[in-house]
């Protein structure tokens, strides 16, 4: 089968962008994203978005209460926002930049995003709320949905956040175009930290034909299975070479599975791999988003940083 070359040029990060809410779980994505921003000597930006309560207070005495409040409040958030880039340059040279921005979390954060050219967003999946509240419902799951540059998400943990360790990273492929737009971010990450992708492609086992109902599993096409298996084997392959034609070391397997969630979940176990690269549409199209299923289900249960790229025009 003639492929079309795929995409072959990494991701040029110059800009990086760190949503905080204040809180020690939003934190956790400082280490992902002050490593990333040295290894790419980008410029790393804080924003911090101030939420104006609202209605407005009726009377004049409320007014000047509500007026001093937001003055205290917008000061205490300068504050936090330049003592965490404080903190940052401390460890080390690095460019950091603050934003107070201002409005709804997703649209104000997707608008700075557009207006200063940033080239990647990093942010964990949950925020001021910790674990019983997930971001991914709410903020980071908008910003995937909208955003045409690539956001990794961090899923936090209870105790401190672990240093950045990227041996492998793996990247599910469907046999479609969407799904290889991750590969671009993926191969930066790869450049970055000296680490090697590892493509997979989950194939289901075909179901035999049958001609009366059945109430048990049917059994599958061990030929047609083969074939389909051998098909994605060689998609996978001709990939694999031609990234590892641009420097990028790269291995290839494709896995009888259940489904695609269980083929990425298995192979997320294996030693070294530190990261999972994917698109947010798969073959799909834009009525089926991974996002909702595939990489929300690898955010919610694995421990595993996942980066997540939204085709450009989708």
């Amino acid at each position: 089968m003639t492929r079309r070359p795929v995409a072959s040029e990494p991701l040029r990060i110059r800009s990086i962008l760190l949503p905080l809410d204040g809180s020690p779980f939003a934190e956790q994505a400082l280490p992902w994203a002050t490593a990333i921003a040295r290894k790419a000597r980008a410029r790393l930006r804080l924003a911090l978005v101030h939420q104006v309560p609202h209605p407005f207070p009726p009377d004049e005495s409320s007014r000047r209460l509500y007026t001093r409040v937001e003055l205290m409040l917008r000061k205490s958030q300068r504050e936090y926002l330049r003592g965490v880039a404080g903190r940052i340059k401390a460890e080390g040279p690095l460019q950091v930049a603050t934003a107070a921005l201002e409005g709804a979390p997703a649209p104000s954060i997707g608008a700075y995003v557009g207006e200063v050219g940033v080239d990647m967003v990093v942010l964990t999946t949950h925020g001021r709320g910790g674990l019983e509240r997930a971001w991914l419902g709410s903020v980071a799951d908008q910003l995937v949905r909208s955003l045409e540059v690539p956001v990794l998400l961090i899923r936090p943990t209870e105790g401190s956040a672990p240093a950045p360790r990227l041996e492998e990273i793996l990247v599910p492929l469907d046999g479609s175009r969407r799904a290889e737009a991750a590969l671009p971010s993926a191969m930066a990450m790869a450049t970055l930290f000296g680490a090697r992708l590892a493509l997979i492609q989950g194939v289901e086992p075909a179901a035999m034909m049958v001609n009366a109902p059945m109430s048990f599993p049917a059994p599958f096409d061990e030929e047609l299975t083969a074939l389909r298996r051998s098909e994605a084997k060689d998609y996978l392959n001709d990939i694999a070479e031609r990234l590892s034609g641009e420097g990028v070391a790269t291995t290839a397997s494709a896995v009888l599975c259940a489904g695609p969630f269980e083929a990425i979940q298995a192979a997320a176990k294996a030693p070294g791999v530190g990261m999972i690269a994917l698109a947010t549409h798969g073959r799909g199209g834009l009525r089926r988003m991974v996002l909702g299923s595939v990489a929300d289900k690898l955010v919610r249960a694995g421990e595993l940083p996942v980066l997540v790229t939204r085709p450009r025009g989708r």
